[in-house]
């Protein structure tokens, strides 16, 4: 009889616990993709942790006082946060990072610069702020560009170091020039009437001479950063650091002290009476080399307004333009420094100072007229014009 043996498929389990007799699975190559969704909401809010979610939505109101925090701060008041005429004070950087960073930002090198600045730059003399001042007047074809590249090293300096300490050296120039010419016009019409046109030669020589002494005035009172020039003498060097100005501020070079201040006010004296000096004497002196060839061709001929000897013109002149016009610009100069830092707009801070300016002149012009031996009311009447002298009949 043949027995059938029946083997079972159950797993027999050993001692182990492993089974024996299970077939082992196949490896499964397949990549799992996975699917990321950003996700936009993740808590449903409520509650008072609406300031302590980091990744999920907003919650509900905590009763806190997030709208008292933010009320301490008034719309529209800060310095130079809002879009007003004023800014707040922005500190001058000297340091190398900022200065590499400007020159990478123009793709210039420090030899691309010209030699006149060349120095101050590696000297860490030239701040971020003057260095794009200069970057932006010198890629660009400009009047100041043209000239700076025409003149000799020693004027070019100047020029730059002016534009460097105040962009707006080009403009205040002009505009006090303007002022000059404006009053000077003016004062010399109410003067001379209806015989303006008649002695324009002396109206000429009185406008340009002023015109003349008013451009060495703002070219010496200005703030000036120019750096790298050589002198012989000590005393040269020291004149040299003294400010042009007594509120002129400090560079990294030349710390000012209350007497380099005070010494460069003295200095700035002296050399505007120098100014005034050679001014007066050339409008006096021009006027009666005028008035002696009208003689020539007209004896009688006598002027509405006198000429001045050269001695009161020129010492009055130099009393007005070293003291009273010195003193006048100092504060000028001190008022421009505060509104160049904290001004937002250059109109606004050239709308400010040509106030200033004007009224400057306007104040210290009956000064000068006076020191100068000339009128300073109008004439009460016309005065007439001269007749020729008759010409003596034929025989």
């Amino acid at each position: 009889m043949c027995s059938v043996v029946t083997q079972s498929t159950d797993p027999v389990w050993g001692w182990s616990g492993a089974s024996r007799g299970e077939g082992r699975s196949k490896l499964d190559l397949a990549k799992e993709v996975k699917t990321v969704e950003p996700r936009v909401d993740n808590s449903g809010g409520g509650g008072n942790n609406g300031k302590s979610i980091f990744n999920g939505g907003g919650g509900g109101d905590d009763g806190g006082d997030d709208d008292d925090y933010f009320d301490n701060f008034d719309d529209g008041e800060g310095n130079g946060d809002g879009d007003g005429f004023f800014r707040a004070v922005l500190a001058q950087l000297y340091d190398e990072a900022s200065i590499n960073a400007v020159m990478q930002e123009w793709f210039r090198t420090v030899a691309d610069l010209p030699l006149i600045i060349r120095q101050a730059v590696s000297m860490g003399l030239f701040s971020s702020a003057q260095l794009v001042r200069f970057l932006s007047m010198d890629v660009r074809p400009s009047v100041t560009r043209a000239v700076t590249r025409r003149v000799p090293p020693q004027v070019a300096r100047g020029v730059v170091g002016r534009l460097m300490a105040d962009p707006a050296f080009a403009q205040k120039l002009l505009i006090e020039e303007a002022i000059t010419i404006c009053a000077s016009l003016s004062w010399e019409l109410q003067q001379r009437r209806e015989r303006f046109g008649r002695e324009l030669d002396f109206v000429a020589i009185n406008t340009l001479s002023l015109a003349a002494a008013t451009g060495a005035l703002v070219w010496l009172v200005s703030p000036n950063r120019s750096y790298g020039a050589l002198h012989k003498f000590s005393w040269q060097n020291y004149l040299h650091r003294l400010p042009n100005h007594i509120f002129d501020a400090s560079t990294p070079l030349n710390r000012l002290t209350p007497g380099a201040r005070a010494a460069g006010f003295a200095a700035k004296a002296a050399e505007l009476c120098a100014v005034g000096t050679i001014a007066g004497a050339a409008m006096s002196g021009l006027a009666q080399v005028d008035l002696r060839l009208r003689r020539m061709r007209d004896p009688g001929f006598t002027p509405s307004v006198p000429v001045p000897d050269i001695c009161t013109s020129a010492g009055g002149l130099a009393v007005t333009m070293g003291v009273f016009t010195n003193m006048r610009f100092q504060v000028v100069g001190g008022i421009d420094r505060y509104l160049f830092d904290h001004s937002n707009y250059l109109f606004s801070y050239l709308a400010l100072s040509t106030a200033f300016r004007a009224a400057s002149t306007w104040i210290g012009q009956p000064t000068r007229l006076h020191l100068q031996g000339l009128p300073v009311e109008p004439p009460r009447v016309s005065v007439p014009e001269p007749q020729p002298a008759p010409r003596p009949a034929a025989a």
